[in-house]
């Protein structure tokens, strides 16, 4: 089975410099699901209508499948209350 692409945006880059240690491998390790299961978050609505949504922890992993591409870009990291901004 081939895996997806991950590409950041510089925002999600940002974002992921601001993480602390503690949460760093479980998101990569959420990272690393998404390779192999781009639709395992939760589908968005509104603002992100057509993103998904990864929990890892306190944090939300904000991304955009590309199915044609095989690439998923992810847009935003951040804590629930402020990743939807």
């Amino acid at each position: 089975m081939r895996t997806f692409e991950l590409q950041f945006s510089k925002v999600a880059q940002k974002d992921l410099n601001k993480i602390g240690d503690k949460y760093k491998p479980h998101i990569f390790a959420g990272f690393f699901e998404l390779r192999k299961e781009p639709y395992l978050g939760k589908k968005l609505k509104g603002k992100f209508n057509d993103c998904h949504s990864l929990r890892v922890g306190p944090y939300r992993v904000v991304y955009k499948v590309y199915k044609s591409k095989r690439d998923i870009l992810v847009i935003r990291i951040g804590l629930r209350g402020n990743v939807y901004r």
